[in-house]
C-alpha cells in the first residue's frame, strides 16, 4: 500500500518465509493483507519488500498525507505510521490499492512475539501528540516533510517491530484496521501445501471408495462413549468431501491422510 523510504530496514530483499496453517495458528496474527500493482507481486513473493528512489512519497501521492496544515498549523507525516510495509485487515481496501483485482492482494501473517505498539485515536490532536512524542519535527516538517516523516520512522522502528493503528474517521484511507511494519523478519505467508498430514487443512482419502476430502477439524469421544458405540474409536473427524458436502462424522479408521 504505502511504499518504503531509503531506511535500514533487515531482512530487506530477501524471500518472506512461508509457514503451514496451522503453525500460522499457533505462531502468528492475522490475516493481513497488502494490495500492490501487479508489476510488484512477482517481485514481492520472490525477494520480500524492497524501496526504490523514485518511490519515496510526494505530499501528493494518494496514499499519503497531503495536508499542509493538520493540526495546531503543523503539517502531517508523509504518512500516517512513517514509512514501512502497509498491511490492513480489510481485503476490500486492500483491493482498492491492488487496482481493484484480489490478483494484486498478498496475504500475510505476522509473528506473534513481535513487538507491536497498539494505537486506537479518532481526533487530529491525539494523533499529532503522538507523532510529536515519536519525535516528529513540526517546525522540521513544514520545510521538509519527508526528513522528519523519517525521523519519525527511525524512532518508532527503534522500539517497535509494528505499529496496529485501529482509529476511524480521519480520512478514508485510515478506515478499517491498518498496520504499519518497520521490520519485514516478522511476516511470514500460509503455505497450504506445507500442511502435514493430520494437521487442519491436510487431505485425506476415504477408504471405501477413493473419495478424496479436506480435514477439517475433530469431535473427540470420551473413553467409555467410545467403547460403547464407536467400537473404540477415539474421536470423529470432520471431513470436507470433494462431493457430498461436510461430514462431521468420520471414523479414523475411514479414512487415510494423504
Amino acid at each position: 500500500m504505502n511504499w518504503l523510504y531509503k531506511l535500514s530496514f533487515p531482512s530487506m530483499n530477501a524471500p518472506i518465509p512461508e509457514i503451514s496453517p496451522q503453525e500460522a495458528d499457533q505462531k502468528t496474527i492475522g490475516p493481513f493483507y497488502h494490495g500492490t500493482s501487479p508489476d510488484y507481486v512477482d517481485q514481492i513473493i520472490e525477494k520480500g519488500f524492497a524501496w526504490e528512489e523514485n518511490e519515496v512519497g510526494s505530499p501528493g501521492m494518494s496514499n499519503g498525507y497531503s495536508v499542509t496544515n493538520y493540526h495546531g498549523g503543523c503539517p502531517a507525516p508523509v504518512h500516517h505510521l512513517g514509512y514501512g510495509i502497509y498491511l490492513t485487515e480489510v481485503k476490500s481496501i486492500a483491493k482498492q490499492f491492488g487496482q481493484g483485482s484480489m490478483k494484486n492482494v498478498l496475504e500475510f501473517r505476522i509473528l506473534k512475539n513481535a513487538k507491536i505498539e497498539i494505537i486506537n485515536f479518532g481526533s487530529t490532536n491525539t494523533m499529532m501528540r503522538w507523532w510529536v512524542k515519536n519525535g516528529y519535527d513540526c517546525n522540521l516538517a513544514k520545510t521538509d516533510r519527508v526528513s522528519a516523516t523519517k525521523i519519525l520512522t527511525e524512532n518508532l522502528k527503534s522500539k517497535f517491530d509494528a505499529v496496529l493503528f485501529k482509529g476511524k474517521g480521519i480520512r478514508t484511507l485510515l478506515d478499517g484496521n491498518q498496520i504499519c511494519v518497520y521490520n519485514p523478519a516478522v511476516l511470514v505467508r500460509v503455505n497450504k501445501s506445507l500442511v502435514q498430514p493430520g494437521e487442519i487443512g491436510s487431505k485425506v482419502i476415504r477408504k471405501q471408495d477413493g473419495m478424496k476430502g479436506v480435514f477439517m477439524g475433530r469431535r473427540p469421544l470420551t473413553p467409555e462413549i467410545s467403547q460403547l458405540y464407536h467400537n473404540g474409536e477415539p474421536e470423529f473427524l470432520i471431513i470436507k468431501w470433494q462431493k457430498g458436502g461436510t461430514d462431521s462424522n468420520v471414523y479414523p479408521s475411514q479414512v487415510e491422510f494423504l
